[in-house]
């Protein structure tokens, strides 16, 4: 039986740098001569989701955890060929095509996660922390420029929807983590010391 490949899941509030993480930990990974996988628990909400009265979409419920899950055990044994993407912009879902081979798969997202970690056979799981001023000016440069949302609709969400949200179903996964990080030059060396030396079994 081929054995199962490492999984490691990186988490934390919306902004903090997941998705710029784990594009540096892919680079990293690769150099290291492995063939990592990627995918964005963003691309499992749920396209007929109507939005909380109090967190919007800025909850564990608005993620279609049975399709998340379905996706990352089939990754998790080698067998994905294709993988669910969501459109933030029309909230319609498709299926993409993975296009390469993999031996180690990086699940970043703020919500999904708490689907998944008291019982999937995750290899490691990072949090990562950023100040919220900071997280704010990333949230207004990735909303308006790749959303096309209003600089007023991004600070409303975030202070009305996002952060009792955070506060809700994030913060509690930093208990669930095998490390945190909040000096992201350095958290790089750290997540690869938890995933060990390329080729090892012993992730």
């Amino acid at each position: 039986m081929t054995p199962a490949l490492p999984v490691l899941c990186i988490c934390g509030p919306s902004a903090a740098g997941k998705t710029t993480f784990a594009a540096s930990l892919s680079r990293a990974l690769q150099a290291s001569g492995r063939s990592p996988l990627l995918i964005a628990c963003d691309d499992y909400y749920r396209q007929d989701w109507t939005p909380h009265p109090l967190f919007g979409y800025d909850t564990a419920d608005a993620i279609d955890d049975q399709a998340l899950r379905a996706d990352l055990s089939a990754a998790r044994q080698g067998q994905a060929q294709t993988l669910r993407l969501y459109d933030m912009r029309t909230r319609c879902v498709q299926r993409r095509p993975i296009a390469t081979t993999y031996d180690v798969i990086l699940l970043e997202g703020a919500y999904g996660p708490q689907h998944l970690v008291n019982d999937f056979p995750f290899s490691g799981v990072v949090y990562l922390e950023e100040s919220i001023p900071w997280r704010l000016w990333r949230r207004l440069r990735r909303d308006v420029r790749d959303r096309h949302r209003s600089p007023r609709y991004v600070v409303r969400q975030m202070f009305r929807e996002m952060l009792p949200g955070e506060r809700q179903f994030i913060e509690p996964l930093k208990r669930n983590a095998s490390v945190v990080i909040r000096d992201q030059t350095k958290g790089i060396s750290q997540v690869l010391q938890l995933l060990g030396s390329p080729g090892s079994d012993n992730v």
